[in-house]
């Protein structure tokens, strides 16, 4: 979030502080530091926002700041606070900016993905432990029940969702295919086996949100990769049975959409179908490191759903064509 200053005629910030939004003249440490975590708790509780330094308090004027103290905290101390006080991490951002030749800063907060965020310890009346701090307009104080009572009843909403999506994915692949990764305990059960990753390992593993599979405009399913090295302990009996998942070569695809090489290239890049775990995998061997790409048979009934739909193979094959212009 960038925050734009704008000015009234009287020259003063035409925004007023809110529930997203908190003005402070300077940044500063110690106990006012831990006020503005506080507050940035409380804005995470409910959907995110901002404080703003530089602008003087009542009326709120664009001063800039008038002291180093932003710039002489290293970020590490605010990632500290934060966890020594609250229930988990908040994903904030920071930056400087200039307006009018004065010097402000913002940091912002994005919502919670698992609320609520709890404070656990106290601080000389600042912080309470156990409280739950709550982002009102222009006020940040412990929540109320209508707040309180709301965020429970989403987060068991997307629990629910969470398992319905879980029930589905097994469905799709069967049970039999189904193998569990625990995060926390660094296994992913295979059948009867285990294969067991170090924890070196597993404070490497990213999730990345990338992409969307489309089926129709405006639709898609979205998908994880997980990214970086992993070398851990594998128990040498248990193999993964990619051949039961993907069990289709590229030829197989051809043959069954009746479609040749490069009409198939081209259906494949256009629904991203390489993006997707659910339909593709990619297995390397050799000492070149060749590809080879092979996919699930459900992939074969959405792909002719998709050749039904009048003119769609004609626009994959125009599409690929100017992708490869742009190169």
């Amino acid at each position: 979030m960038r925050f734009k200053i704008e000015l009234d005629k009287r020259g003063y910030i035409k925004k007023r502080e809110s529930f997203d939004l908190e003005f402070k003249q300077n940044f500063q440490g110690g106990d006012n530091l831990l006020k503005n975590m506080k507050s940035l708790v409380g804005m995470s509780n409910n959907k995110g926002g901002s404080i703003i330094y530089g602008i003087k308090d009542r009326p709120h004027i664009p001063l800039g700041m008038t002291n180093t103290k932003y710039k002489d905290t290293d970020p590490a101390t605010i990632d500290r606070l934060i966890r020594e006080y609250f229930s988990q991490e908040l994903i904030w951002n920071s930056e400087v900016f200039e307006f009018n030749g004065k010097e402000f800063a913002e940091i912002s907060v994005k919502e919670a993905e698992n609320k609520p965020i709890i404070c656990k310890k106290n601080k000389d009346g600042i912080v309470r432990e156990g409280a739950i701090y709550y982002r009102y307009r222009a006020e940040t104080r412990e929540i109320e029940f209508a707040e309180l009572k709301n965020i429970l009843d989403k987060e068991k909403e997307k629990e629910k969702l969470l398992w319905m999506q879980h029930i589905q994915k097994i469905s799709m692949i069967g049970p039999q295919n189904v193998n569990l990764f625990d995060t926390y305990k660094g296994e992913i059960t295979v059948g009867n086996g285990k294969i067991l990753l170090d924890k070196s390992i597993i404070d490497k593993i990213k999730f990345i949100k990338e992409g969307h599979f489309v089926e129709k405009d405006g639709e898609g399913f979205p998908t994880l990769k997980l990214v970086g090295e992993i070398e851990g302990l594998i128990e040498p009996e248990i193999s993964i049975p990619s051949d039961s998942l993907y069990p289709l070569f590229t030829k197989d695809l051809k043959e069954q959409l009746n479609l040749n090489n490069h009409e198939i290239k081209c259906v494949l890049w256009k629904l991203k179908v390489k993006e997707n775990p659910k339909f593709h995998t990619e297995i390397k061997s050799g000492k070149n490191s060749n590809s080879l790409h092979k996919y699930s048979e459900s992939l074969i009934p959405l792909i002719k759903r998709m050749l039904n739909r009048e003119k769609f193979l004609e626009t994959c094959l125009l599409d690929y064509k100017k992708s490869l212009k742009k190169k």
